[in-house]
């Protein structure tokens, strides 16, 4: 009979399990947002690069929803 270990409840395996799936999600929405804005805006700037890579998913998300709006790149970022 199979059993079936679910690692987010357990008290070891769990916590850097969880984490790591976040930094995962947050990592594939970077790079995402990082297409559609090269796409829309041409090559990032230093200064764009740092202040993306210095946001939360959150904030990434939201900003992969303003990329369609946003004029300059500065705009979006600001």
């Amino acid at each position: 009979m199979p059993v079936y270990i679910d690692l987010r409840e357990n008290e070891v395996l769990g916590p850097p399990y969880i984490r790591g799936l976040q930094e995962g999600e947050q990592k594939g929405e970077l790079k995402i947002l990082r297409r559609q804005i090269q796409k829309r805006f041409g090559t990032l700037p230093d200064w764009a690069e740092e202040s993306l890579t210095n946001k939360s998913q959150p904030e990434l998300e939201e900003l992969s929803e303003r990329v369609l709006d946003a004029a300059t790149i500065e705009e979006l970022l600001k």
